[in-house]
């Protein structure tokens, strides 16, 4: 999912250059992170650049075992395998990812946003801040991200796929699979069991300790609760994207064209062939899968770290964009045209296939390790 909660002056200051990125991931603790990540002010806060492709997965690993040994590092990389499990699954599974995966979710109320949850007033004090942090920054840790969905989903018996939708909508790290996958696996429907939180496991890893809340209980009681009245109002999701200013195309037909979308914005990728660059973002994704202006500035700042290139709001279908089209392959871009470069992955030897849980992908994983 992502890494720890970060103030507003600090998410402005998000690198969006490929230099300053580096320069971030050079200075990653490998051995910290193992001991701190599941507190809210651990982690890595690299989520953001992954996300965009303003690094790769194993360019990071590779430069964190230049610093650690592999046992130091090995919690950095088991977590950096969930980014790349998750990707294979939609790239295999496809729209799947975007409903129940292995079973319905039960028992669901409604479909509806939480109220509480949407304006940040559960009561909990951890999560309402939380959530105004996201609104302010665009950003949230992963424990806070678990926390919010057990509570809506299994303590306010909502179904999982509205409320993903507004986080991701609000997320700069905002992944579909990794968002909609992680959302599922809280909810049960794509997991073993249901994950539920308690204020004791917020009292432990958030520095907002608390007592006396809905969630003060022990699993068993919470497991089986009624739904608490502050997470009983519903409220429906206006979510839409604002398109940014589009530059036209300019192609020169005697050059070959680089094609980038918002989850490959690598100013390195074949940096030296003298082409047309343009960073096509298509109404028709962002339609479905809307993202809000913060988001949209962060990727518009990152676009404009590679050298030339247009940023062009269009679809793939209605642009000439000459005979020689480069791109990146990603699950959200099946319909382009060209040559696709494939995605740089950690493990190239583990097998392509959709694997029926984490743990069994990871034994892949170690077996190419080994």
């Amino acid at each position: 999912m992502s890494d720890p909660v970060a103030t507003l002056d600090e998410v402005e200051s998000f690198a969006v250059s490929r230099q300053d990125v580096l320069q971030r991931v050079s200075r990653i603790d490998a051995a910290r992170y193992a001991r701190t990540r599941n507190f809210t002010d651990g982690g890595t806060r690299i989520s953001p650049y992954l996300t965009r492709g303003l690094v790769t997965l194993p360019e990071v690993r590779d430069m964190v075992l230049e610093r650690f040994t592999r046992s130091q590092a090995s919690k950095f990389v088991f977590e950096l395998a969930w980014r790349e499990y998750w990707q294979r699954e939609w790239t295999f599974l496809g729209d799947r990812i975007f409903g129940d995966v292995k079973r319905p979710q039960h028992p669901v109320s409604s479909r509806r946003m939480l109220r509480a949850v949407l304006d940040g007033a559960t009561g909990i004090d951890a999560l309402d801040a939380a959530v105004g942090n996201l609104y302010d920054t665009g950003y949230m840790h992963n424990h806070e991200r678990m926390w919010l969905a057990g509570l809506t989903c299994n303590i306010g018996r909502t179904h999982w796929w509205e409320p993903a939708r507004w986080l991701y909508y609000h997320l700069l790290d905002g992944d579909p699979a990794s968002n909609s996958l992680s959302w599922q696996w809280v909810a049960g429907t794509n997991s073993g069991k249901k994950y539920v939180p308690a204020q004791q496991n917020i009292n432990k890893y958030s520095p907002l300790r608390q007592h006396g809340t809905v969630i003060d209980h022990g699993y068993g009681v919470l497991a089986d609760m009624a739904v608490p009245d502050v997470l009983t109002e519903r409220a429906d999701l206006d979510l839409t994207w604002s398109p940014p200013h589009s530059d036209t195309a300019a192609i020169d037909p005697a050059k070959p064209t680089l094609l980038y979308h918002s989850f490959w914005l690598n100013a390195a990728w074949r940096a030296d062939l003298d082409a047309n660059r343009i960073v096509l973002l298509e109404p028709s994704w962002f339609d479905r899968f809307p993202v809000s202006p913060k988001v949209t500035d962060y990727v518009l700042r990152c676009a404009r770290e590679i050298p030339g290139a247009r940023v062009v709001v269009a679809e793939f279908d209605d642009l000439d964009l000459g005979n020689e089209i480069f791109f990146m392959a990603h699950p959200s871009v099946p319909h382009w045209r060209g040559t696709a470069d494939e995605m740089p992955r950690m493990f190239p030897d583990v097998p392509d296939k959709s694997y029926a849980s984490f743990t069994s992908f990871w034994k892949q994983c170690e077996r190419t390790m080994r």
